[in-house]
């Protein structure tokens, strides 16, 4: 983990590590969400307020995107898109990108304006689709439990991947869907709060009892669980599994 290398071909850039809407929309955590190079390829998961003012300041251009993954239509997920799509298309100058968006997210209430959708590639993904833009496969995984319409994926080129989960209320089968090395997980809560569809440090337990990947990286903290200090409880969990777990930061860099 460290600052983003420009000749590096395959790491993790986050953006943004807050979720839910207090810890957003006070902007105690920044929300640009995951950006990544694979293969030399830039792509970004969920752009969610800020984005594109992140991307610019670590040097990372829109215009290089090859495509943006969005993991469902919640505005701490979405907010700069059309922003962050506007500037891979060069304000709609140049027909390029791939965006892989829900369906509920692009027809119905839509996040994503459709004056700008012919200058680039809209893919509605699906459950259990498997999708490849600029070499890099994306697998697209089950639908989640969550108040709207949410996909996350493995990401991969040759050896390099890592999995995203986004959004969703714990069920065992993640431990199965997400197999990576890496895996990322979007931890609003650190305990499990009944009616709230979100995943917490506790369900990180229950993950690793079912899969134990090299690396397990919380981020999208909501306000109470930043409270709690983060990464004293991926210290902990780590201690206590044996796994590597970490709580990431905002403008945190890990190399795949």
């Amino acid at each position: 983990m460290g600052r983003i290398n420009t000749i590096s071909n395959n790491q993790l850039i986050f953006l943004g590590t807050g979720g839910g809407r207090f810890t957003v929309f006070n902007q105690i955590r920044k929300s640009g969400g995951i950006w990544f190079k694979l293969n030399g390829k830039l792509f970004a998961i969920d752009p969610g307020p800020g984005a594109l003012i992140e991307a610019i300041k670590h040097k990372l251009h829109p215009s290089s995107l090859s495509c943006v993954f969005l993991s469902h239509r919640h505005l701490d997920h979405s907010a700069d898109i059309n922003a962050v799509i506007e500037s891979m298309t060069e304000g709609g100058h140049k027909k390029r990108g791939v965006v892989l968006a829900p369906y509920e997210a692009t027809e119905i209430d839509p996040v994503i304006l459709r004056y700008n959708r012919k200058n680039f590639q809209l893919i509605n993904q699906s459950e259990f689709s498997s999708y490849e833009v600029d070499g890099v496969k994306i697998e697209v995984k089950a639908k989640h439990l969550h108040t709207t319409e949410t996909y996350g994926a493995v990401f991969s080129f040759g050896s390099h991947s890592f999995a995203f989960i986004p959004d969703t209320l714990y069920f065992d089968e993640l431990a199965e869907f997400y197999r990576s090395d890496i895996v990322i997980m979007n931890t609003v809560f650190c305990h499990r709060r009944p009616g709230f569809k979100h995943l917490s440090s506790d369900d990180v337990y229950r993950f690793l009892e079912r899969y134990r990947p090299k690396k397990l990286i919380m981020t999208h903290f909501g306000l109470a669980f930043l409270k709690e200090k983060p990464w004293e409880v991926a210290k902990r969990i780590a201690s206590e599994t044996g796994v590597d777990v970490v709580a990431a930061y905002d403008g945190m860099v890990v190399e795949l």
